[in-house]
């Protein structure tokens, strides 16, 4: 069954191929919450959206509150293909939740229509880390594993203390992190251009989150208890201002992770520094250069399966792997958590996770850090004192945006509930803004260039920094004034 939105009839009516008014034109194969965020995210952007989900009252979902063509069909042949107008598409993205439904789809629109980019969520580690997917099997442009992608950051902000959400970009030495504003801060009831001055070291308040909304900060912006910030400085910067804000450095030594799935078998390897298995993830060895630092760090592993447990026991001797649940009263009993520095929480259930971090702090331990599914969750931790989140689901759309987006996009990391966003893009040869002054530049409200980088140097820059050609840029803005930097950036 077809779906039509009051739009594609009306366009449909006028004459017009509903796909063909559109600069770009994307299918997504899966209407589930990644699926559904995805393509809510493309509409907001002004790009044509077709949806393929075989569930019925998904899809029945997806076509009442989202405006763009769904169909209730398999994704894997032909004729549902062609009915979505895969012929004039320009992505195809499968993220079913059968990773081998999503290298056959994409593989068959490889085979088919060799102009279309495909796109493939894969979460099984052996199909990821194959050759033949690094040299494009099945003809497959881009295959995307979020657990391995949530691991890295989970990683980072393990050999950083788990202090806060750490965003990261390319070649530079700046970094994005948050910081929540106490009544006894040194930033309260402060203007930004007071606390610059008493500070002598770089750093830039990009965006304040206040009472569910969002402020782009100029120098008489005053700072308030509760406040969320979201600031650009060097590791040395943070140290400064997480010492101002009596954020000590808490030595992680003994680790406990709720959960045995994948997110926590890859970062337990890096972790436990798995020498010789051929498995290590890209990225991840200043984790394992840490943990290994001191013979005195620990790993507990506590998940519910007996038979994964016997698993884990038998892939990381190192560790200690416990067999218990943490639903149950018992678990409150036992003394798993004595002497914890961070507890790690990546179970299935968002809920529980986040539950269980604030437990395990009333227990004593220093830090918690919890995976959650939805970015509104994020907020909502954050404020029953976990430390850190990491958002599975925004770790797929995010990598898949940064892919189909025009220009030559590095990273992509949304904020405040997918409200804003932060954006980094390196300069081409025939951008619009090569050679121009940041006050020259006709960029969309509320948004702002954070920093560039240079050649090598990163700079915080002022209305009369020039922007050139290979220069990466990173930007703070709305994501509905995406489609208007992908036309400055882009061409």
């Amino acid at each position: 069954m077809i779906y039509r939105t009051n739009l594609a009839i009306k366009l449909t009516r006028l004459g017009f191929f509903y796909y063909s008014l559109i600069i770009m034109y994307v299918i997504i194969l899966g209407a589930g919450r990644v699926g559904s965020q995805l393509a809510r995210q493309l509409i907001a952007e002004k790009k044509d959206v077709a949806l393929i989900e075989r569930d019925p009252d998904k899809a029945r979902d997806a076509a009442n509150k989202m405006d763009c063509l769904v169909i209730n069909d398999e994704g894997n042949n032909i004729e549902s293909l062609t009915k979505a107008g895969i012929q004039k598409a320009d992505v195809f993205v499968s993220v079913t939740a059968s990773d081998e439904i999503n290298l056959i789809s994409c593989g068959l629109v490889s085979a088919e229509f060799e102009n279309v980019v495909t796109i493939a969520r894969v979460r099984n580690l052996d199909y990821s880390r194959t050759k033949m997917i690094s040299n494009s099997f099945l003809g497959i442009d881009h295959v995307i594993n979020p657990e391995i992608e949530a691991a890295r950051i989970i990683s980072y902000a393990v050999s950083h203390g788990a202090r806060s959400d750490i965003m990261l970009f390319e070649n530079t030495s700046l970094q994005m992190r948050n910081l929540t504003i106490r009544q006894d801060s040194d930033f309260h009831n402060k203007s930004l251009k007071n606390i610059r001055q008493e500070l002598d070291f770089a750093f830039l308040v990009a965006a304040v989150m206040r009472n569910d909304h969002y402020i782009i900060p100029s120098g008489e912006t005053v700072i308030k208890e509760g406040d969320e910030l979201y600031l650009i400085s060097t590791e040395k910067g943070f140290e400064t201002i997480f010492q101002l804000e009596n954020q000590e450095n808490i030595e992680i030594n003994r680790i406990v992770i709720i959960g045995g799935g994948h997110i926590t078998s890859y970062v337990a390897e890096e972790m436990l520094q798995q020498e010789g298995n051929g498995h290590s993830l890209p990225g991840l060895s200043r984790l394992s250069r840490f943990f290994m630092r001191k013979d005195k760090k620990q790993l507990h592993i506590i998940e519910k399966n007996y038979e994964r447990c016997k698993e884990l026991a038998e892939r990381f001797p190192q560790a200690l792997i416990t067999h218990a649940d943490v639903t149950e009263d018992h678990f409150q009993e036992e003394e798993f958590l004595n002497n914890t520095d961070l507890i790690i929480t990546a179970t299935n259930n968002q809920e529980l996770n986040i539950v269980t971090g604030i437990y395990a702090k009333t227990r004593g331990v220093s830090k918690a850090l919890a995976l959650v599914t939805r970015n509104s969750y994020r907020t909502m931790a954050h404020n029953l004192n976990v430390d850190m989140t990491v958002c599975l689901n925004d770790t797929v759309v995010n990598s898949i945006l940064k892919i189909v987006r025009k220009g030559n996009f590095k990273n992509v990391h949304a904020l405040s509930g997918g409200k804003l966003e932060v954006i980094e893009f390196q300069l081409g040869n025939e951008s619009l803004i090569n050679g121009k002054k940041i006050s020259d530049i006709k960029l969309p409200s509320n948004s702002l260039i954070i920093f560039i980088s240079h050649e090598g140097d990163d700079i915080i820059p002022t209305g009369n920094t020039v922007v050139q050609n290979g220069d990466n840029l990173v930007m703070i803005l709305e994501r509905s004034s995406i489609t208007k930097i992908e036309s400055i950036i882009g061409a």
